[in-house]
């Protein structure tokens, strides 16, 4: 569901949460820093919003700190404001942490992703100090709805392959071939039931607490946060047997299977009638989900003027140190003071990539 391999999971067991929660200030996003580096086991020892990635000591806190808060972008637009810092643990177990927070007006809910070395999780002590740490951090998020798998789960379930009509096509029959995560906005539709799945306070009262009460499952906890965990298998390594199968179709239906998305369906009329037309969206494939009344907006994305959002880049990377080279068209290329090379792209489809010296 983030940024990987796009045919082949990358191994680890992931957490996914989903927030509206903030860390635009030095307070919040302190508490966040400080909760992982105080957990030496699971601990970061690199950070940075992009390649490569800086050693996190603790004369480094503070710039940490700031990248998360992105005074810079909160200055440019305070109301449409985004921030996304890596984290790496290098060490064993190695883990890598996206930490998101949003003001996007167009965004729903921003995804912060936290993923452990699935070898380390295998010994059931080991699992149980990871939830633990999982734990906090959905407190840290205020979290509305999280998912905990392995990284073949989450592919199966929300990743899919299938073929675009385009008018440059080599083959008009066939299409094109089109790949990305599916049903992974939670305003759209719950996007799966798992091995380790969190509802947070809102999801528990729209459903009802007594449907929680009464849900199959292997494990279930209420957390301090008013929220509800619970598994549908022993281990995350048993997400796929017959049982765990037949348990999460159990789930969907105790809740409610229209309030999940219907990958099944999904995959099923793509394959039926593809190459489906390049404006539709896989998600459309299925029968209307049952949604809840959120008590938020969310507005159709709006984008600047090119001009603008290329001197809103400029600003932004020259504030952060990088010298700009050139412009071409969409894209504005700068320098780091290593010599790598940063080429960012603005507008709709917009992309930021980095090629070390």
């Amino acid at each position: 569901m983030k940024k990987g391999n796009v045919e082949k999971p990358g191994p680890g067991l992931r957490t996914w949460i989903y927030s509206r929660a903030t860390f635009d200030t030095e307070e919040r996003a302190r508490e966040i820093v400080r909760y992982l580096l105080n957990h030496p086991q699971f601990a970061p020892t690199h950070f940075g919003e992009y390649e490569p990635l800086h050693r996190l000591t603790s004369d480094r806190m503070e710039q940490a700190i700031a990248m998360v808060v992105n005074r810079a972008g909160q200055e440019l637009d305070s109301e449409r404001v985004f921030s996304m810092v890596l984290f790496e643990r290098r060490r064993r177990p190695r883990c890598s942490y996206t930490l998101e927070w949003s003001k996007l007006p167009h965004e729903a809910f921003a995804t912060s992703g936290y993923i452990i070395d699935e070898e380390f999780v295998r010994e059931q002590g080991q699992l149980v100090r990871w939830l633990d740490f999982a734990f906090g951090l959905l407190s840290f998020h205020q979290a509305w709805y999280a998912l905990l798998a392995l990284g073949v789960e989450t592919h199966k379930k929300n990743f899919l392959v299938w073929r675009t009509q385009h008018p440059r096509a080599k083959d008009p029959v066939r299409g094109v071939t089109t790949m990305r995560g599916v049903g992974v906005k939670l305003e759209k539709g719950i996007p799966g039931i798992y091995w380790g799945n969190y509802f947070g306070p809102f999801y528990v009262d729209w459903f009802g607490r007594e449907k929680f009460e009464t849900l199959p499952c292997v494990e279930k906890r209420w957390l301090d946060t008013g929220g509800i965990f619970f598994t549908t298998a022993p281990t995350p390594f048993d997400w796929d047997t017959p049982q765990a199968r037949q348990l999460q179709q159990e789930v969907k239906k105790h809740l409610g299977a229209d309030a999940f998305f219907d990958m099944e369906t999904v995959r099923w009329l793509i394959r039926e009638l593809e190459p489906i037309p390049e404006a539709m969206k896989p998600e459309q494939f299925q029968p209307p989900r049952r949604l809840p009344e959120f008590p938020f907006t969310v507005e159709a994305p709006k984008y600047k003027a090119i001009e603008e959002e290329i001197e809103d880049a400029r600003r932004y990377f020259t504030g952060q140190g990088y010298e700009e080279v050139s412009v071409e068209g969409r894209t504005i290329t700068f320098r780091d003071a290593r010599g790598g090379i940063l080429r960012v792209t603005v507008g709709a489809g917009g992309t930021v990539a980095y090629q070390p010296k």
